[in-house]
């Protein structure tokens, strides 16, 4: 694009600079390269601004600001020489801004394809209140089999980390797929304005964010936008094991696509296994036959995940064998989500610490239960945020499922998860229960708690800090 058609596009008047950009469009300094776009964002610990002397030096192009080069040189950002280096553009909202470039990007990508110039085949959309990043990965791996397929890094599913993916595709790009997040009401909406989508699959409805929203009902109908807003040759893929997801088919012009462990549906797996290390196995079908699966992912629960791949797979063109092929191999391919550890002393550790919440914490529960038969199994359990005004409830509700599965140590970290140890101590007077503030504290007590031959399993939303944790261990090899 030119200088002029990035003014345009983000409502500034054209102005006489026809210079093309080529290069990428970054929100972190330190990734800018000769030639790139920068968007300076505010966060939460820093402003984007504060680095735009660092751009310049790296060789940026263009810069997108909010606040005046005269106070930015005032400030002590930059110097007024490095701002000479790059082309400024001011807008309102630098935000809004990345949205509009990615969607003007994607638009143009669209218009390549049509003109016979570009390659771009599906524009995938995953939501959920759990499992979209596995999911995510998983349809990657398999639609990389059929062609130059871009996806989002960690969980970039947001305002900021949606546009960013959608603007790594370039006209080589087949297949896109994109994850979809939802923290508060609009979130969706907002996405799928950026990404218009050929496929959008819904995977579950639980209890996520209900901090932004009044009632499960009203997050189920945030995440029905995706599939709202479908053209009449897009496909929603439905999971039918879920009831709040499967009534979304009347929310959509496009065509429906089911997938399911239990129904006659298009998609599905019929006689189901899990191993004792609770990896699922099944025999996929698909309109185009039937294969077998073993997934080497841990949990049962990555079963309807890899269902929901499937059936994205299957739009793809991709048949049964192909499918389960790709399937069968599928590794994780982000940090800190059912990730095995072994370390010394053959104690084992399961890092599930990128997030939490309700589902997503009985899920990995479950796999910890299936071990607790052969060996001591050890829950380390952190604040699960973003649940509103019932969050001591439902940290209560787990402690008691983790009495209730059989778990003989709990240590819940932070101040909503002493609700999840009194709720266990009150269940199962034999089991061993802690409660620290923190993850300093709960590595310390871990190291106090942890007997050779171990499982443990690590848990908490992200801003829970127990990533931290876990990603200590690992690098250590060792709890203590």
């Amino acid at each position: 694009m030119t200088i002029d058609a990035l003014r345009e596009i983000v409502g500034l008047e054209p102005g006489t600079n026809s210079t093309r950009v080529q290069g990428g469009v970054f929100t972190d300094s330190r990734l800018v390269g000769a030639g790139d776009v920068f968007v300076a964002l505010p966060g939460e610990n820093t402003d984007g601004h504060h680095f735009l002397g660092s751009v310049a030096r790296r060789g940026g192009k263009v810069a997108f600001i909010t606040t005046p080069p005269e106070e930015i040189v005032e400030a002590g950002w930059a110097t007024a020489e490095e701002l000479s280096e790059l082309t400024l553009i001011q807008v309102p909202d630098t935000q809004l801004a990345l949205g509009e470039i990615a969607k003007a990007h994607l638009d143009q990508l669209r218009r390549r394809t049509r003109n016979g110039n570009g390659k771009l085949k599906l524009v995938v959309g995953i939501t959920g209140s759990a499992g979209k990043t596995t999911t995510k990965d998983l349809t990657k791996q398999l639609l990389s089999t059929k062609g130059n397929t871009v996806a989002p890094q960690a969980s970039f599913n947001n305002e900021v980390g949606l546009p960013l993916t959608v603007l790594k595709a370039d006209p080589d790009t087949e297949y896109l797929v994109l994850e979809m997040g939802a923290s508060q009401p609009g979130d969706i909406e907002y996405l799928t304005n950026i990404a218009t989508l050929d496929v959008a699959a819904v995977l579950m409805v639980g209890t996520a964010h209900l901090e932004s929203y009044d009632s499960v009902e009203a997050l189920a109908a945030e995440k029905s936008q995706i599939v709202a807003s479908l053209g009449p040759s897009g496909v929603a893929v439905l999971n039918a094991d879920d009831s709040r997801v499967e009534a979304m088919s009347g929310r959509t012009s496009g065509r429906l696509m089911y997938f399911s462990t239990r129904k006659a549906t298009p998609i599905r797996a019929t006689n189901v296994k899990v191993d004792e290390e609770s990896r699922g196995a099944f025999t996929l079908t698909t309109p185009t036959g039937e294969a077998p699966v073993a997934l080497k992912l841990i949990g049962a629960h990555h079963i309807s995940n890899a269902l929901a791949a499937a059936a994205i797979a299957h739009l793809a063109g991709m048949n049964a064998a192909e499918i389960a092929a790709v399937l069968n191999e599928a590794t994780p391919q982000s940090e800190h989500r059912m990730h095995l550890m072994h370390l010394a002393d053959g104690v084992d550790l399961i890092d599930d610490a990128y997030n939490a919440n309700p589902d997503s914490v009985k899920a990995a529960l479950d796999v910890l239960a299936k071990y607790a038969s052969q060996r001591r199994v050890v829950a380390v359990l952190g604040d699960m945020l973003e649940l509103g005004p019932i969050a001591p409830q439902l940290h209560g509700e787990i402690g008691r499922y983790c009495a209730s599965i059989g778990i003989p140590v709990l240590i819940g970290v932070g101040p909503l998860a002493k609700n999840i140890e009194s709720a266990y101590s009150a269940l199962r007077r034999d089991g061993e229960h802690h409660h620290t503030l923190d993850e300093v504290a709960a590595g310390r007590l871990l190291q106090e708690v942890v007997r050779p031959r171990d499982l443990i399993l690590i848990k908490g939303s992200n801003d829970s800090n127990l990533w931290k944790l876990a990603q200590a261990i690992e690098e250590r090899g060792r709890v203590r």
